[in-house]
C-alpha cells in the first residue's frame, strides 16, 4: 500500500457578518433570541507522498542494496589531466562521442572545448545522469545497470544502437565498472567506426589507494596496466597508441581497427 501524507484545513464562518435583528414577539414566557451556530467546515485530503519508493516495486530475488544508489560525488575534480585527455581524443565538430562513467564536470569541460555532433553520456548513477541533462538537455543520457560481467555494469549494452559510429569514447572511470578491460572493449568494438580512439584515464592517479579504502562499493577494480591492456587490445582489433602511469594521472589511449 503507498505510502500516504495527511493534510487538515479547518474553515470557519466569518464573525464579520452581523447576525439579523431579532423582532420581539408577544410570548407568554420571554425566551432569549437562539445564537446564531458557528458553522465549522472540515476536509481531508489524502496526497501521496514522494519521500520514499515503494519498496513493493523491487522485482524477487533483489536486495534492497542492489537499488541504493552509489555515492560518485568523489570523483567531482577537474584538473590538467581532463585537459590532457580530452585532447587525446582529437575532437571536432562533426564527431560522436560516447562518454562511460563521467562526472558533470567533464561534461560541461567537453562541450565548452569542442561542440560535437552526438554526445552520448552512459553512467550506472541516476543522479550523476539527473545532473548532466539538466546542464546540458542536448546529451543523450542513458543507465548502465549496475553489475558488470556483461549485464549493463560499464558495457554499453543501454545504449540503443542507433547511436553506433562512436569516433571517440571516453572511460572515464573504469575502476567502478566492475569488468575486465577485454569485456570493456569487446564491447565497444560492436559499438565504434573505424579508426575511433578509446580514452581510459584518470585524474589523481596517487588518490586511488585512498578511493579503494573510502569507497569500496564504488571502486572494484584496478586500473589496467599496459601489459594487461596489450593482451586485450590484441585480442579485440585494438591498438595502444599512448600510455602514462604517472602520480597524477593515468591515461591509456587505444585505436579500434577493426
Amino acid at each position: 500500500m503507498a505510502a500516504t501524507s495527511t493534510s487538515l484545513s479547518l474553515g470557519f464562518s466569518s464573525p464579520l457578518h452581523p447576525s439579523p435583528r431579532v423582532r420581539s414577539q408577544p410570548q407568554l414566557q420571554s425566551q432569549p433570541p437562539n445564537p446564531k451556530p458557528l458553522r465549522l467546515g472540515l476536509s481531508l485530503t489524502l496526497t501521496p507522498a514522494t519521500a520514499a519508493p515503494r519498496l513493493a516495486a523491487v522485482p524477487d530475488g533483489v536486495a534492497i542494496a542492489d537499488v541504493v544508489e552509489k555515492d560518485w560525488s568523489f570523483l567531482e575534480s577537474a584538473g590538467g589531466g581532463l585537459q590532457r585527455a580530452l585532447a587525446a581524443g582529437a575532437l571536432s565538430p562533426s564527431s560522436r562521442v560516447l562518454a562511460v562513467t563521467p562526472t558533470a564536470a567533464f561534461v560541461g569541460a567537453l562541450l565548452a572545448s569542442t561542440p560535437c555532433d552526438l554526445l552520448v553520456a552512459a553512467h550506472e548513477s541516476l543522479y550523476v545522469l539527473a545532473g548532466v541533462k539538466e546542464e546540458h538537455d542536448e546529451v543523450r543520457c542513458f543507465h548502465l545497470e549496475g553489475g558488470g560481467g556483461g549485464r549493463g555494469g560499464g558495457v554499453v549494452e543501454a545504449v540503443p544502437e542507433r547511436f553506433n559510429d562512436f569516433d571517440v569514447v571516453f572511460v572515464c572511470y573504469f575502476p567502478g565498472m566492475g569488468i575486465s578491460a577485454a569485456a570493456l572493449l569487446k564491447s565497444l568494438a560492436k559499438r565504434c567506426s573505424k579508426g575511433a580512439k578509446i580514452v581510459m584515464f584518470l585524474e589523481d592517479r596517487q588518490n586511488f589507494e585512498q578511493h579503494r579504502r573510502e569507497h569500496p562499493d564504488v571502486v572494484t577494480s584496478d586500473l589496467p596496466n599496459k601489459s594487461s591492456l596489450e593482451k586485450a587490445s590484441s585480442g579485440n582489433k585494438y591498438e595502444i597508441i599512448d600510455f602514462v602511469d604517472e602520480p597524477t594521472l593515468y591515461l591509456a589511449v587505444l585505436q579500434f581497427q577493426g
